[in-house]
């Protein structure tokens, strides 16, 4: 199954941009009368007839509109520091949109190397992983943030209750108490009514400051560990959006139906 993904849908007309549009009339060699699956990004999935097959805009006339297939019974929003590679970071966005993330936020912290965010090709990669895995929603990506300012941020939050505002997670490789991320999840149990909003945030090569660790324990984060392996960025961020996924779906009260 081919999905475009256009967020230009009016009055029954879904037109492609420049660059979906010649993927699919210069790559794929749709023409006109041809039947097209496109994704609006926010949760549909939509069967439309080519009417006109131009690489600088292919207009489809709408004929179904379906809601997808991969809506989770929770939010992931990871918070993952900015690799001294960039590529590796790359990695991270393909796959994690590919098993299922909500939102990423790529971040600077007191010990990063690498301070630099490609946003516009980051995008790219996260929407063609999203079309290659048939995701309906497209995921959430911020631009570079400072870590000290998104824990302000959730620290902000503290009078709400933590059904409401979600667990949030910070992964570290420093000595002190931590519990197994399955073990965290299960601690925090299904949200009645609605999805589990979870917040994870995985540090850079020379990990989290001591400051920043304690900023996250002020604000109420529990702190993870991944076992006894020694893992990249790249790789512990990824281990914890899959174990996340397989951890849920374990669970039949995080899975939402609706």
């Amino acid at each position: 199954m081919e999905l475009f993904y256009t967020n230009n849908i009016s009055d029954g007309i879904a037109t492609l941009d420049p660059g979906e549009s010649t993927h699919c009339v210069r790559v794929l060699r749709h023409r006109e009368g041809d039947i097209i699956n496109i994704t609006d990004g926010v949760g549909f999935v939509y069967s439309a007839r080519i009417t006109e097959a131009k690489p600088a805009g292919v207009k489809a006339e709408v004929l179904t509109r379906e809601a997808g297939h991969d809506n989770r019974g929770y939010t992931l929003h990871m918070a993952v520091a900015l690799t001294k590679n960039f590529e590796r970071f790359e990695w991270f966005l393909e796959k994690a949109v590919e098993i299922g993330v909500d939102r990423i936020t790529p971040l600077v912290c007191d010990h990063s190397e690498r301070r630099v965010f490609k946003y516009d090709r980051a995008h790219r990669i996260i929407l063609s992983a999203a079309k290659q895995s048939l995701k309906s929603v497209l995921p959430v990506l911020d631009d570079v943030t400072k870590a000290s300012d998104l824990l302000e941020m959730i620290a902000d939050q503290g009078s709400t209750p933590r059904q409401e505002r979600g667990l949030n997670i910070m992964g570290h490789c420093r000595e002190g108490e931590k519990s197994s991320l399955p073990s965290i999840l299960r601690e925090f149990g299904p949200v009645q009514g609605g999805k589990a909003k979870i917040l994870i945030m995985i540090g850079p090569e020379g990990d989290f400051s001591v400051e920043e660790i304690a900023k996250a324990k002020e604000a109420g984060f529990s702190i993870m560990h991944l076992g006894e392996s020694r893992m990249r960025v790249e790789t512990a961020a990824i281990a914890s959006v899959g174990a996340v996924y397989l951890n849920c779906l374990e669970s039949r009260d995080y899975l939402d139906k609706r």
